[in-house]
């Protein structure tokens, strides 16, 4: 449709002439008419900075009704698809100016900031997409749908990590609560936020909380294993076999713990045919589960191959440093269970570390409390039989004096019950 200027400028001042008059006598149905008409105008002529101009000024006049800006507002989100990417610009801009601090227009606010966001990603602009976008608070927002509203905040995750905003990541993932994504619907939103706190504790090297979003993945994964499409940036694998085995290997990185022991006795009974084709994880686990010594050296475990030892991914060496630590650290538990007391060079000897190294390793579970023991360096041995001081004989003697009562009263009880029955 083409106007001439003149005339298009004539048109324009009539109607919005027509748009005061109506506003003022406060006849909204008028008002909503001659308003969709300003815009028609506008778009059927292309003459969207006129557009732009006129939907700021007609949002800021004096009674005007919030169905008006409203509509106008989703009638300029529609025309957005057909335009370039600089009138989409200008466009978005000006949707935002009128849009800004009015909750009957929030979501198309956050649905706005988005849209930029995302070109100031593509334009790798990454520090200005993080600004705009961390401002936008979607979890107030009553009128956006559950899963628009969890979308908006993975993307503003999403866009944490490419900044390496690590803090700010953390503080945003706590916005989703756990509990509100246990839903099939939004299954394949769980898998990206699950895996998005996988980065974030990988990269704090926290083995215990990326283990648990591990298991939060398979979970889905094993109740459906059409979620392994899930698409996911940053290079993460959504695969049943690696996030199975991701998650038994992070359970065993983290410190010993009856915890511990339970997940990995969970993950050998829940995912026992899933570990099936992954035989050398299968032994490992039964190994830390069981009470035999075994190698310290990583690679005799033939697992050199899993994902977490990948030289792309951060802080892999250190991953491989803390696997044989807790190699040897089952064996330093092992001896426990089975001596006394041994010398410091037959542990050495028995599971291939140097003495040096042995001592530290032990201090190191002294200091968390993972082992009782002291070690006599003239002698070379290291004592698990502790001489206990006066509170702790006291202690044990006053447990033993309870259990012996107790056993007691249980057995005067019994007898009575007998004698009531009998006589």
């Amino acid at each position: 449709m083409i106007i001439e200027e003149n005339e298009f400028d004539k048109q324009i001042d009539d109607l919005l002439n027509k748009e005061k008059t109506a506003r003022l006598a406060n006849n909204l149905v008028e008002t909503l008419k001659v308003t969709k008409q300003i815009a028609k105008l506008c778009f059927d002529t292309k003459q969207y900075s006129k557009f732009n101009e006129l939907i700021v000024s007609l949002s800021k006049k004096r009674g005007q009704p919030k169905k008006a800006q409203i509509e106008l507002v989703q009638m300029a989100m529609v025309e957005l698809k057909t335009l370039s990417i600089n009138q989409k610009l200008e466009m978005i801009d000006a949707i935002m100016k009128v849009c800004e601090k009015k909750i009957y227009l929030e979501v198309e606010y956050a649905r706005c900031v988005l849209m930029l966001t995302q070109y100031k990603e593509d334009d790798n602009q990454i520090a200005d997409a993080a600004k705009i976008l961390q401002e936008v608070q979607v979890e107030t927002y009553g009128s956006m749908d559950k899963r628009e509203k969890l979308e908006f905040i993975l993307y503003q995750m999403k866009i944490m990590i490419k900044k390496l905003d690590y803090v700010r990541l953390f503080i945003i993932s706590k916005k989703i609560e756990p509990k509100n994504i246990e839903d099939q619907n939004i299954a394949d939103l769980k898998i990206i936020y699950y895996s998005f706190l996988v980065i974030y504790y990988r990269h704090e090297n926290n083995y215990q909380e990326t283990a648990h979003a591990y298991s939060k993945i398979l979970q889905s994964l094993h109740q459906n294993r059409q979620l392994e499409a899930t698409k996911v940036d940053f290079n993460f694998k959504i695969d049943y076999n690696t996030i199975l085995e991701n998650y038994a290997l992070y359970t065993i990185l983290s410190q010993y713990s009856d915890e511990k022991q339970k997940q990995l006795q969970t993950i050998a009974s829940t995912y026992k045919y899933g570990l099936e084709a992954l035989p050398n994880l299968q032994q490992l686990i039964q190994a830390f589960l069981g009470t035999e010594l075994i190698s310290t050296e990583p690679q005799t475990h033939n697992i050199q191959a899993a994902e977490i030892f990948d030289e792309n991914i951060e802080n892999n060496q250190q991953r491989y440093k803390d696997f044989r630590r807790q190699l040897i650290h089952h064996n330093l538990r092992v001896f426990q269970i089975y001596y006394d007391s041994i010398y410091l060079n037959r542990i050495t000897e028995l599971i291939g570390i140097n003495t040096q190294e042995l001592e530290e390793e032990i201090c190191i579970m002294m200091d968390q409390k993972l082992l009782k023991c002291k070690i006599d360096r003239i002698k070379g041995i290291v004592d698990y039989q502790l001489k206990k001081n006066e509170n702790d004989v006291l202690q044990e003697w006053g447990d033993n004096v309870n259990k012996v009562l107790n056993l007691i009263d249980l057995t005067s009880n019994l007898i009575k019950r007998e004698e009531e029955l009998f006589l």
